[in-house]
């Protein structure tokens, strides 16, 4: 066997293998008894046909088509641990240059390659902002509403009142071939002026102070020009119109913020304790924000002096991976991709090379760089973090909701899953965490990953005694 590596330019070999002349018709041979036996062939026991008779039955172009993958299924190790090759996707038959002697041409991804370059030269100052008591107050107002019980009311609405109304959305000049309907009629309610049940930007910023001095029963049409640089693509600069019918005013009647408040939301003896348990969530939620904040930066910090190399394969396989995680997105808001696709304006290529490949793109190279950090790094899980990854998963199995028994096998199964995911969590913040030591220019210190502390979780519901509305956001703005 004769080996010849040619380089690419997109981190893939051309490999060409010539083989002995004789050894395509020892596979041809071979294949015609597999044939022999599986076929029935006219006057012949399975497998006693003759070769040549195989050969009438099937093609010469069958059985050669048949060989030469057999072949290749039996010697393509053998061809990338002669050429020394780690592939890092599966290879392909690029062509079949010859038969007489089989010469075949296969094109072979490479394993990514990482350079971090002077990695811990990056400076990066880390702050993460104090909760302040208006902070806390303003939280624990949200909290109070969310218990508050309505009363309908006779008279028009005003600041403070949660109004129930019906809206639909259309555009008012439709582009060519573009459905006017942004999103048919729908339920929702709105808090005026504070509108603490739900986002503010909701279905656009000021919606709900249109509502001001409405009263039941009550139409209104709104126009609205979304901004040039809103989120949703489909929609910026475009002129909508609301078609909104109210459907009840009432007012709402707020609980006293007292200790008998604090263990009516919760497991918590005072006032006070709630106040503290809000406090440290808040702060929970701005250490995450200043974290998502560093590791953005600090990984573009990374990334722009890097260099990595890795093959088209190895993209793909990230591209199908969240096309699927946004499939499943879709269907749980009851909407299938190519609506959605329709939605925006889209076709699949486009949608996946502008808005999916970027984010594969991304995410790629920040766990190409994680992977290859750690083995510079020398970064493993030990002992006590691979127990509390046990812990961690047993904790997630008994909180698992099952509709019926698994069977044993299947048990075992989600078991090694739910273990696989927890280590890789805490082996991931085990690496943030140098990562986050080294840019700061702290003391870099072995340590188990610290545990959560055990907190009370404040549940913000939705007002005692109303139904809820079902979901108001449109899937193109979750």
């Amino acid at each position: 066997m004769k080996i010849e590596v040619q380089p690419r330019d997109d981190h893939q070999v051309n490999v060409i293998a010539e083989f002995e002349t004789d050894l395509l018709e020892q596979f041809k041979r071979r294949t015609a008894r597999k044939i022999a036996e599986k076929t029935r062939i006219p006057g012949f026991r399975p497998g006693k046909a003759p070769y040549d008779v195989v050969r009438r039955v099937v093609g010469d172009e069958a059985l050669i088509e048949q060989a030469i993958e057999d072949l290749i299924d039996e010697y393509y190790p053998k061809i990338l641990e002669e050429a020394q090759l780690k592939p890092g996707a599966a290879g392909a038959l690029d062509k079949i240059i010859s038969l007489d002697p089989p010469k075949f041409s296969f094109i072979v991804p490479l394993e990514p390659e990482v350079d971090l370059g002077n990695y811990k030269e990056i400076r990066l100052e880390y702050t993460a902002e104090p909760v302040d008591e208006k902070e806390v107050e303003e939280f624990l107002k949200r909290l109070q509403t969310n218990y508050s019980t309505a009363e309908p009311v006779d008279r028009p609405a005003q600041e403070g009142d949660l109004v129930y109304v019906k809206f639909s959305e259309k555009l008012t000049r439709p582009a060519e071939g573009e459905d006017e309907i942004v999103f048919p009629e729908r339920p929702a309610q709105f808090i005026l002026g504070s509108d603490l049940l739900e986002n503010r930007s909701f279905p656009f910023t000021g919606f709900s102070e249109k509502l001001l001095g409405t009263k039941e029963g009550d139409n209104l049409t709104i126009t609205y020009t979304y901004p040039l640089e809103y989120e949703d693509e489909s929609l910026r600069g475009k002129e909508v119109q609301f078609e909104v019918t109210v459907q009840s005013v009432k007012s709402l009647i707020l609980p006293e913020l007292n200790d008998e408040f604090a263990q009516n939301v919760g497991q918590f003896e005072t006032l006070e304790d709630l106040k503290k348990a809000i406090r440290e969530q808040l702060e929970t939620t701005k250490k995450e924000k200043a974290d998502e904040s560093f590791f953005d930066q600090l990984f573009q910090k990374l990334q722009s002096q890097a260099t990595i190399k890795y093959p088209p394969q190895v993209l793909e396989h990230e591209v199908e991976h969240i096309l699927d995680d946004f499939e499943r997105d879709l269907r749980r808001q009851g909407m299938e991709l190519d609506a959605y696709l329709k939605m925006i304006n889209k076709d699949r290529e486009t949608f996946i090379r502008e808005e999916l490949q970027p984010i594969a793109r991304r995410r790629l190279e920040r766990s190409l760089i994680m992977e290859k950090f750690a083995d510079v790094e020398q970064i493993k899980l030990d002992e006590a973090n691979y127990q509390l990854a046990v812990q961690d998963s047993l904790r997630d199995l008994q909180s698992m909701p099952m509709e019926k028994k698994p069977s044993k096998a299947e048990q075992n199964q989600l078991t090694q899953d739910i273990l696989i995911y927890n280590i890789n969590r805490r082996l991931n913040q085990m690496i943030l965490n140098r990562m986050k030591a080294i840019a700061t220019g702290q003391q870099i210190e072995e340590e188990v990953v610290s545990e959560s502390a055990d907190t009370n979780t404040i549940n913000e519901q939705q007002p005692a005694e109303e139904e809820t509305p079902e979901d108001q956001t449109p899937p193109a703005e979750k």
